[in-house]
């Protein structure tokens, strides 16, 4: 492994903690794009915006050692491409599994003293 400069990982560090102090907003972001497609009968632009909102997540967690989030966004994304590219709306199955997903994803946004699961 090779070591971090001190400024990188100071820098790193402080991205680190951005991400993080972030994380609830966007977590909320993909609960209202995910309500937005329950509502709108899973029309198309719903999802696309829902896996869009996932892929984003799954980077980011993952670029900045949000292990967990990261993978739970990487299998929300994967059931979102499941769903696009079946054309019609989830079965039920689906669509509680997402569900789920997305309440994990919630469980992965820091508590109040600034932790969160990695």
């Amino acid at each position: 492994m090779t070591d971090i400069p001190g400024d990188a990982a100071d820098e790193m560090r402080e991205l680190q903690e951005q991400f993080a102090r972030r994380l609830p907003e966007r977590v909320a972001e993909i609960e209202e794009a995910w309500q937005a497609a329950l509502g709108a009968g899973w029309e198309a632009g719903r999802l696309r915006q829902l896996f869009r909102l996932a892929h984003s997540l799954r980077g980011a967690a993952a670029t900045f050692g949000f292990a967990d989030a990261a993978a739970i966004a990487s299998r929300l994304e994967s059931l979102l491409q499941e769903v696009t590219a079946s054309g019609g709306p989830p079965d039920e199955e689906i669509a509680r599994r997402i569900a789920g997903l997305v309440d994990e994803l919630r469980s992965q946004a820091p508590s109040q003293d600034g932790r969160g699961n990695r």
